[in-house]
């Protein structure tokens, strides 16, 4: 409303059925990542996060002819590099993965990466559209998804105590937020860069942030398999980047 006005919320079918696969996937996406980040250590989810990349570089390759250099796929190998040795440091720092695990983490980074197509799509298809009313309408129907999601499962789950969500609420505010601030921006800068530079380069950055926050706040020691994956992972990002 602040930067579009009352009229723009009325949208086009493109504009609902884009907003829809956008919404539907993000939901999806937030559950499995929260469920996954109680099950496995922070740092796996980020690595599946960035195998999901992989979604919107070749659909925009394939869909919209946007080209990727060879010398960026060394730099998307490199960050595939930091994935598996973020895989043997996660593994020695807590027990391996089992497979419904595997599934959840898989069906995470798969739902951010069409989560990210989406907003290539958003941009292709309608350019002179306002990124403002496509997150609105995406969140709308994250929130219908999440909705539905909880009056199926309440019963089979124990009930909430309102301390509880007092307790919780400020996290969720700013969950909310910067759920909603990464998809925005997101959108904006599909305007601006290619796939190929604007996903990995998301990507990358938060597998590093995340390898920081994971051994400050989380306390998962982060130790020489750590430290490789993410100056390799710092590598790949330069090369996507500058070269």
């Amino acid at each position: 409303l602040a930067s579009e006005g009352l009229s723009t919320l009325i949208p086009s079918m493109e504009i609902i059925f884009i907003s829809a696969l956008s919404g539907i996937s993000t939901a999806i996406f937030v559950v499995s990542w929260l469920i996954s980040v109680k099950k496995s250590a922070y740092m796996m989810v980020d690595i599946f996060l960035m195998l999901g990349v992989l979604i919107p570089l070749i659909a925009s390759n394939v869909f919209f002819n946007e080209a990727i250099k060879p010398t960026q796929w060394i730099g998307i190998t490199l960050l595939f590099v930091a994935v598996v040795i973020m895989c043997l440091y996660n593994n020695s720092i807590k027990t391996k993965i089992t497979l419904p695990s595997f599934i959840l983490l898989l069906i995470c980074g798969i739902a951010n990466g069409v989560a990210d197509f989406s907003q290539k799509l958003f941009v292709k298809n309608i350019p002179n559209s306002s990124a403002a009313v496509f997150n609105f309408y995406t969140y709308i129907f994250a929130g219908l998804v999440l909705a539905i999601s909880f009056a199926v499962t309440r019963k089979t789950t124990k009930s909430t105590e309102k301390a509880d969500i007092k307790k919780i609420f400020g996290f969720i505010l700013v969950m909310a937020i910067c759920l909603f601030a990464n998809s925005y921006f997101k959108t904006l800068s599909a305007r601006h860069l290619s796939a190929v530079l604007l996903y990995p380069l998301n990507q990358g950055c938060a597998l590093i942030l995340s390898a920081v926050m994971s051994a400050v706040i989380f306390k998962e020691k982060l130790n020489v398999k750590a430290v490789v994956g993410i100056l390799t992972a710092f590598m790949g990002l330069l090369i996507i980047n500058l070269i």
